[in-house]
């Protein structure tokens, strides 16, 4: 689906795509922030085709509050996050490093992280209540937290004078509480993310 992507660093504020945050405190090594960010994941039981998972709750996006912390040194950028959603109450928290570099003209950004979901927030998206269980004939599901391994990459590719060829992939490694679900079949969430940038 197309998406509208905003970038905006300043002193005291940031905006990176579906994140918002303000820094509390900053310098040339460290920053600690405070903000906002939008978690696309849902799930619409209208818009599937299998008869046992219409019949289940529909899954919605929500926004997270989050704190974050960032290390930065020469040999690269470590985060950690601690994010809840006041609009469903999970809690969640990510780590992450990673190295950028420049191969003249394009710009890369490996990452590898690991992301923890509590059991609030596996259980609001992947849990199986039993009334879904009588409804749609699966089995009742109450997952417990798990933690999920990640590796991504960012690029960026300057073609003309404002213009750049912007991309992201990564890899999400499920953890088995998500795994052993009766609606999940994968081990792995591929995405791919390719628009165009424009700085002005």
């Amino acid at each position: 689906m197309p998406v509208p992507i905003v970038n905006i660093e300043r002193e005291s504020f940031y905006v990176r795509g579906t994140d918002a945050g303000a820094f509390l405190w900053k310098n040339e090594s460290q920053a600690f922030s405070l903000g906002i960010s939008y978690s696309e994941l849902f799930f619409d039981a209208g818009k599937t085709k299998n008869h046992n998972l219409k019949k289940l709750d529909n899954r919605h996006s929500t926004l997270n509050a989050f704190l974050q912390y960032t290390l930065y040194s020469p040999y690269g950028h470590a985060s950690i996050q601690l994010l809840r959603a006041p609009l469903i109450t999970p809690t969640l928290s990510a780590a992450w490093y990673q190295y950028p570099l420049l191969l003249d003209p394009v710009h890369f950004t490996p990452r590898v992280g690991i992301r923890w979901d509590s059991q609030q927030q596996l259980d609001y998206y992947y849990g199986i209540s039993g009334r879904e269980a009588q409804e749609s004939g699966l089995g009742r599901y109450h997952p417990q937290g798990g933690a999920s391994p990640f590796i991504s990459l960012d690029t960026r590719w300057p073609f003309a004078d404002d213009w750049s060829v912007i991309t992201s992939s990564g890899i999400i490694f499920l953890n088995k509480e998500i795994r052993n679900n009766p609606i999940v079949d994968d081990n792995l969430i591929f995405h791919v993310t390719i628009g165009l940038s424009y700085s002005f």
